[in-house]
């Protein structure tokens, strides 16, 4: 169930243990049906956990996949309440590729407004996954490319948001209008 608490709002971030890691669970996507990709996925966010807590303190690392290619991008590293993905977002530009995008929130909660704008905006990327410290798994998917128009009305979205005029459980059924898709685990 969505909760409506705010990811800005936490009281204490979680260190990423071990357990997390081995346990984390097995991902389940809308728009990706073959079992080896998802688990080449999974793998990938496990070393994204791992990367967080042995070289980044369990904080924000975030890493990219080339879904034609499977080529992974260099991680990029930021801190407890955020990890600038513009390096990745960048290398996906000017190519025809579809991406997946991972991070992990130390809070364990779910996407937050940045996440999701830079998501609308990013035309390859298809896929973003968020993974709490805690083992929380959260996905958002493009079903398929969105129009200038609901560009617009997503961003808008977003605003209302920001503002307090819808909660998250709003953002996440309007965004579903635009063939936006959302799961967590």
């Amino acid at each position: 169930m969505l909760d409506d608490k705010l990811h800005d709002t936490v009281d204490e971030d979680k260190l990423i243990t071990d357990d997390v890691i081995i346990n984390l669970k097995p991902l389940v996507f809308r728009t990706i049906e073959d079992v080896e990709i998802a688990d080449f996925i999974h793998l990938q966010c496990q070393k994204v956990l791992q990367l967080a807590k042995e070289k980044n303190c369990s904080k924000e690392v975030a890493s990219a996949v080339n879904l034609e290619t499977f080529d992974v991008l260099s991680p990029v590293y930021g801190d407890s309440r955020s990890v600038n993905i513009d390096y990745l977002i960048s290398q996906m530009k000017g190519t025809d590729y579809a991406f997946l995008v991972m991070h992990n929130h130390p809070s364990g909660f779910y996407f937050s407004r940045r996440d999701l704008k830079t998501f609308i905006d990013a035309e390859n990327m298809t896929i973003l996954i968020v993974l709490g410290n805690d083992g929380s798994i959260y996905i958002i998917e493009k079903k398929r490319q969105l129009l200038l128009g609901e560009v617009l009305s997503a961003r808008k979205t977003l605003v209302d948001w920001k503002y307090n005029v819808i909660d998250y459980k709003t953002v996440i059924e309007q965004l579903g209008e635009f063939g936006i898709v959302y799961s967590e685990m």
